[in-house]
């Protein structure tokens, strides 16, 4: 099987001819036998392995490719226009002896104190060296300390943003997808972190706000690179405490550039994020600093209602679905005495004729400066229910509704409704933290509370309501106003309203969250639309670009031509949508029921953005699973276990940001089910084999399939899903019938192990899938572990 091929390797010009000499299985046997033969052997690693000769190599050659080892290659095989990449495990052959030369190995001192390529191995990530005295660059010969010092900072905070659990204590972490890799253990030494905060400084004077001369959004750009940098060198104290220094440091030049954004020219969003940054990096912080960051995060919400300006009438509107209505109206009359009055004259009208219209109650209490509250319920629809945030004549909307998994959620998010004076949002609902991202961003200036859990409620004849969790807590809110108290004394009255939940046992929690709750509300809210949770937004991209999605394509990986970080619009929405979708999965499904500690009740899954194979994720544990490459990954699930507590960071391949948010809830949610299934969190029965944990995965899929739609747009997304994970086609009809009207009593909407049972069947009576198709029933159940698994995207790049 000769084929001639060039193998080349990034930052070396030379280009290696080369022939391959065996492909897949035999590769490795083949490499083993070729090491003691002459000349100069390759092992490649990758979706198929290769073991590759060089054609006439010299002495150089094999200098350089051995000093490779371990980062990615490209090659590119006579007459095909596209190139391969593989991972260089290992280089054989019989050495090449010069007689006329000593050593190419060049002596310790002189390999010492070189520059180090942070992006080694990364097919086109831009240069990002770290120079010997600790500063960073983009060549290794000098470091930038002004504006053009603003291509280096980007780099650095992207490949700063790449990783998660590690720092500057471990500057290359050792890759779960490619274990062939060596273990490198270079680390930013606490001399060379001064060096970094002389750079740092000088950059930030550069940019800082107002310079004359200086274009605003790249200053705004490069401070908020060099912020990104500074949080994570004060993170590294967590490994590593010979950087207590750095890190106080680092802290203290993060407390300037807060002050300096409340300045003429500087961003409140930037300052911000800064507090944020801080606020995450809490346990690296002094005590007194910690003290600073928590008075700065209070300062970001209001700790209060603004009862100064709500003079006059308190008016509170609350929209609920029409089987809800009429129940809520007689709970406020019989148990909490609001009694019914006409409608004020000046009250403008329901926005529909179906429900009704508003009927009004009064409230037995009064405001801070004996105003009336008064309640307009009325029956909505998810297209109508946000109609009185526009309405100034309402002071707060409540919203009771089913989530209907999501699909009413999305729904009225595509109703664009403009905030018109103050409004406190409350939102009663299925597994409201889900979606808590939308309502942000359609009304960032309100005050939101979201509910955490599902909120109950009981029926009695006719299914009408006779208890509501809901009405119960926002009557302890209204109460809670009108005696003119802040968010927390809100929240003790919440509390003490609300019924009881499994995560009753996390001090943290109140059925509802609201602003008393920042660092809570920012895990799941994304207010500058990156498809990041705030809290994870380590490098806050202030070149963003609007991306839309195309159903059609969703499937067809194409460049969207701007870094992952700037990617915006429908693309990163329908991130944010997907990362909630796996919370309503992980809480609606007893197959992720052994997720460590009652994870499915937590809200373990959060947009953590897009990545490409410029700036892969790294410290991503990956199990037991086969490897792969994460610059090619379709997406990424990045699982962090902490004294018994799981989360876990959705990240999607920048190339598929266009995808429908469809699409991506699929996609996402079959590399979250793997990478558990890969670490141990899910398992038992039926999940302990190869066919029940794909069954599991089919019935995953169905159930995100099921909302209203277009069912010819559905089976498409269907069918593009099991290509992409290398499924038989099967009917998603097929699948659906096997989520019976028993899951959905027992609230398994994505799975069940009686779901499993009837896909697979037992041996004496076949499931579902052999009865439509034997041949599809031997695949889903056999040996070849690459079957349900993601495919890597053939991504068209250009020459490195």
């Amino acid at each position: 099987m000769v084929k001639q091929l060039e193998v080349r390797v990034r930052g070396i010009k030379d280009v290696f001819p080369a022939e391959l000499v065996a492909v897949g299985e035999a590769a490795q046997a083949s490499f083993t036998a070729a090491r003691s033969a002459s000349g100069v052997h390759l092992l490649l690693v990758g979706e198929r392995d290769y073991h590759v000769a060089l054609i006439d190599p010299d002495l150089q050659a094999r200098a350089q490719l051995e000093a490779a080892v371990g980062t990615r290659l490209v090659l590119k095989f006579r007459g095909r226009s596209t190139a391969v990449r593989r991972n260089l495990a290992a280089v054989g052959g019989q050495a090449i002896v010069d007689p006329h030369a000593e050593s190419f190995a060049a002596p310790e001192a002189e390999v010492q104190g070189v520059a180090l390529d942070l992006t080694t191995g990364i097919f086109g990530a831009a240069p990002l060296f770290l120079l010997p005295d600790g500063t960073l660059s983009d060549r290794t010969d000098s470091a930038p300390r002004g504006m053009d010092a603003l291509p280096t900072m980007v780099a650095a905070a992207r490949w700063v943003s790449t990783r998660r659990t590690t720092t500057f204590e471990c500057l290359f972490p050792p890759s779960p997808f490619h274990p062939e890799q060596p273990v490198r253990t270079e680390r930013l030494s606490p001399a060379q972190a001064e060096g970094l905060l002389a750079q740092l400084d000088a950059v930030l004077s550069a940019a800082a706000p107002g310079v004359a001369g200086v274009d605003p959004i790249d200053a705004a750009q490069l401070r908020s690179a060099a912020l990104t940098v500074l949080s994570h060198l004060l993170a590294t104290v967590m490994k590593d405490r010979s950087m207590r220094a750095a890190a106080d440091a680092a802290a203290e030049r993060i407390f300037g550039l807060i002050a300096s954004e409340q300045g003429p020219g500087g961003r409140a969003d930037l300052r911000a994020h800064a507090i944020m940054l801080l606020a995450m990096r809490g346990p690296a912080l002094r005590p007194e600093d910690q003290a600073r960051a928590q008075a700065l995060l209070r300062g970001l919400r209001r700790e209060a209602p603004p009862y100064a300006e709500l003079t006059g009438q308190w008016r509170f509107a609350i929209n609920s679905g029409q089987e809800f209505t009429p129940g809520e109206v007689k709970l406020l009359q019989g148990k909490y005495k609001f009694t019914k009055v006409e409608a004020p004259a000046d009250a403008p009208p329901s926005p529909n004729t179906w429900g009704g219209g508003y009927t009004v109650l009064k409230a037995p209490i009064t405001g801070p400066q004996g105003q009336d509250i008064l309640v307009f319920s009325r029956s909505a629809s998810p297209r109508d229910e946000n109609h009185e945030m526009g309405q100034p004549y309402f002071t707060g909307v409540l919203i009771s509704r089913h989530a209907n998994l999501g699909a009413f959620d999305m729904k009225a998010a595509l109703v664009t409704v403009e905030q018109r004076g103050y409004k406190l949002m409350m939102n009663a609902q299925c597994a409201g933290l889900t979606t808590r991202f939308a309502i942000s961003r359609m009304f960032p200036d309100a005050d939101i509370y979201s509910s955490w859990d599902s909120t109950y409620f009981s029926t009695g004849v006719g299914e009408e309501v006779v208890a509501s969790e809901g009405i119960d807590c926002f009557v302890a809110v209204l109460y809670g106003m009108a005696a003119g108290e802040d968010f927390a004394k809100i929240d003790d009255r919440i509390r003490k309203a609300q019924w009881h939940h499994p995560q009753s046992r996390t001090p943290e929690f109140v059925q509802f969250i609201g602003p008393g709750h920042p660092l809570v509300v920012a895990r799941y809210e994304d207010v500058n639309r990156d498809g990041k949770a705030d809290y994870y937004d380590g490098f806050l991209d202030f070149r963003m670009v609007e991306i839309a999605e195309a159903v059609h394509e969703s499937a067809t990986p194409r460049d969207p031509g701007v870094a992952a970080s700037q990617i915006g619009g429908e693309a990163a929405r329908g991130l944010n949508w997907a990362a909630g979708s796996l919370n309503r999965v992980a809480q609606y499904s007893e197959l992720w029921d052994s997720l460590p500690g009652e994870t499915e009740h937590f809200y373990a899954f959060r947009a953590a953005g897009f990545y490409s194979v410029t700036d892969p994720p790294r410290d991503v544990p990956a199990g037991a699973g086969p490897p792969s490459d994460p610059g090619t990954a379709p997406a990424v699930v990045r699982y962090i276990l902490t004294d018994g507590v799981l989360s876990a960071e959705v990240m999607m391949h920048a190339w598929l940001s266009h995808s429908a948010q469809e699409f991506k809830r699929l996609l996402v949610a079959a590399e979250a089910y793997w990478r558990a299934l890969d670490l141990g969190y899910l398992k038992g029965e039926p999940l302990g084999t190869l066919g029940g944990q794909r069954a599991g995965l089919l019935l995953l899929l169905a159930g995100l399939l099921e909302f209203p739609a277009d069912p010819n747009m559905l089976d498409g997304l269907w069918e593009s899903a099991l290509d992409l994970l290398k499924l038989p086609r099967l009917s998603r009809s097929l699948v659906r019938r096997c989520i019976d009207e028993e899951d959905h009593n027992r609230g398994n909407y994505y799975g069940s192990v009686r779901g499993v049972n009837a896909l697979l069947g037992t041996p004496s009576k076949p499931g579902a899938i052999h009865a439509a198709s034997p041949v599809a029933h031997d695949e889903i159940v056999g040996a070849d572990p690459t079957v349900g698994r993601l495919r890597p995207l053939q991504l068209e790049l250009p020459p490195p």
